[in-house]
C-alpha cells in the first residue's frame, strides 16, 4: 500500500512539474468543435471528443495486506456528434469504449468475434423533436435521459469526482446507475422519451424496451428460474427537478458535475425507474415440466440535493450532492448481484468539494462518502473517497487522483482500498 502510494504521487508531482513548466502565453482557451450549416450558425454539426487514462492500484487488509500492483488503462475514450439541423429537429450519436486494460486487449482486433474491451461500441443514437420549444422535446433510440437521479444523468466530461459513485470497494458498484449492464446498454434505454423546462421546473420521463428481465426472483416454492431476452418487457423512467437559481441547459441529456464557479446553482430533484415484469420464477409441476408463472416488479427511486456555487469574489466555488437512493427487488428482499444493487434496501451518499484558482488554473481537493445498508449481507457497507483535481485548462484538461477506501457487508470483511490517478482531456 505504501509503496503503491508512494508511486502515484510521485507521478503525480513529476507530471504537475512538467506541465507547469510547459506553460506559455499561447492561447488555450476552449473553441469547440463545431461546422456551421448556415450563415447564422442557428444550423450546425458539434463534434466533442475525449480520452480519459488511469493508473490505479488495488490492496486489501484483513488479518495481512495485499498489493495488486500498478494497472494502466483506458477509462473512456470516446466520440460524440450531434446536428441541430432546424430549430425543431436535433440528432446525436456517441460511440467509444470503457475501461480497456491490458487483459482486455486483443493481440489482432481483427478475429474478435466476442464482445471484448477493445471494441468500441454504440452509446447513444437518437433524434429529438421539439413539439413546444424548451417546454416539450419528444425523442427516440437509444439513449441516456434517464430517471432515479441527477448522477444517473451526469456527464463524464465534466464530473466534481474522478468517476461515478460505487468505486467498488463497498457492496453497490456505481449505484446511481442502478441497471447498468442488465436491463440496458451499459446505462443507455432504447425507447421513446419526453423532456422539458417549464420555468424553474425541468423533468425527462421515458418509456423502453428491456434488454431483458432483470434477473429471476428467489422464493421457498421456487425450484428454478427464467431471465428473459427476447425484449418484450418495458421499464419506465423520470427524474424532476427543481432549480432555487441560475437554469440548467437540457439540450442534451448529460448533467454537469461542476461549474467551478461559474454558475450559482440549487436543485432539489427526485426519479424513478421501475420494471413491473423485472423479476420471473418457475416451479416443477405433477407431470415433472417447469412452469414459469411468477412475476414480479423491480422498483428503485431516489431524492437529491445539488449546489455549485462561487464563494466570494476571488473566485472560489463549492460543490455539494446529497442523495438518498431505494432499491426494492419485488417481495423478495434478498436479491440483486451482477450489475444490479446488491439487494432491497438504502444508500445515502454525499460529496462535497471546493475550487480553488491557482493563477490561470485551479485546482479541487474533495470527499465522498456513502452508506449501504442493503438485505443481502448481514451488515452494512461503505466507501470514502478523497481526491483533487488539478484543472490544467479547465475540465478540458485536467488531472484527478483519488484514493478510495471501504468495506463490504459480508460477515468479517477487510478492508478494501484503491488508489488511482486519472488524465482527462476533451476537446
Amino acid at each position: 500500500m505504501k509503496k503503491t502510494t508512494l508511486y502515484l504521487s510521485l507521478l503525480f508531482g513529476v507530471l504537475a512539474g512538467n506541465l507547469a513548466i510547459a506553460q506559455s502565453p499561447v492561447d488555450h482557451s476552449y473553441k469547440p468543435l463545431q461546422v456551421k450549416l448556415n450563415e447564422d450558425g442557428s444550423k450546425y454539426i458539434r463534434f466533442i471528443v475525449w480520452n480519459q487514462t488511469q493508473l490505479s492500484s488495488q490492496f486489501q487488509t484483513n488479518g495481512k495486506s495485499t498489493d495488486d500492483g500498478l494497472h494502466f488503462s483506458i477509462r473512456r475514450a470516446r466520440l460524440l456528434t450531434y446536428a441541430q439541423v432546424s430549430p425543431r429537429f436535433l440528432v446525436l450519436t456517441h460511440f467509444g469504449l470503457n475501461s480497456l486494460g491490458a487483459s482486455g486487449m486483443t493481440g489482432n482486433p481483427n478475429t474478435q468475434t466476442a464482445n471484448n474491451s477493445s471494441l468500441i461500441f454504440l452509446h447513444d443514437a437518437y433524434g429529438e423533436f421539439a413539439v413546444v420549444d424548451k417546454k416539450l422535446h419528444i425523442g427516440s433510440g437509444l439513449h441516456y435521459w434517464n430517471g432515479v437521479s441527477r448522477l444517473t444523468n451526469q456527464s463524464t466530461l465534466n464530473m466534481m469526482t474522478m468517476d461515478n459513485p460505487g468505486s467498488g470497494v463497498g457492496d453497490a458498484r456505481l449505484f446511481p446507475w442502478s441497471t447498468i449492464t442488465t436491463s440496458d446498454q451499459f446505462a443507455r434505454q432504447l425507447g421513446i422519451f419526453a423532456k422539458g423546462t417549464l420555468g424553474k421546473f425541468t423533468y425527462r420521463v421515458s418509456a423502453n424496451n428491456a434488454r431483458r428481465s432483470m434477473a429471476p426472483t428467489l422464493d421457498s416454492t421456487v425450484t428454478s428460474f427464467q431471465v428473459a431476452g427476447d425484449g418484450k418487457d418495458w421499464l419506465y423512467t423520470g427524474y424532476f427537478n427543481y432549480n432555487f437559481l441560475d437554469g440548467e441547459s437540457d439540450k442534451l441529456p448529460y448533467f454537469v458535475g461542476t461549474y467551478m464557479g461559474k454558475k450559482k446553482v440549487l436543485n432539489v430533484g427526485f426519479g424513478f425507474n421501475t420494471q413491473p415484469n423485472a423479476l420471473r420464477a418457475g416451479y416443477v409441476d405433477s407431470t415433472g415440466a417447469t412452469v414459469y408463472t411468477k412475476k414480479e416488479g423491480v422498483t428503485f427511486f431516489a431524492a437529491d440535493v445539488f449546489y455549485d456555487a462561487p464563494i466570494g469574489t476571488k473566485g472560489y466555488a463549492i460543490n455539494a450532492l446529497g442523495a438518498y437512493y431505494q432499491s426494492q427487488y419485488g417481495s423478495n428482499k434478498n436479491f440483486g448481484g451482477g450489475g444490479l444493487i446488491p439487494g432491497s434496501g438504502s444508500i445515502i451518499y454525499g460529496q462535497l468539494g471546493c475550487y480553488m484558482p491557482v493563477k490561470t488554473q485551479g485546482i479541487m481537493p474533495y470527499v465522498t462518502y456513502s452508506h449501504q445498508d442493503l438485505s443481502n449481507t448481514p451488515n452494512t457497507s461503505y466507501e470514502l473517497g478523497v481526491g483533487m483535481n488539478w484543472f490544467i485548462n479547465g475540465h478540458n484538461a485536467k488531472l484527478t487522483a483519488e484514493f478510495n477506501t471501504g468495506k463490504k457487508g459480508i460477515a468479517n470483511a477487510g478492508t478494501n482500498s484503491r488508489a488511482t490517478l486519472q488524465m482527462h482531456i476533451f476537446l
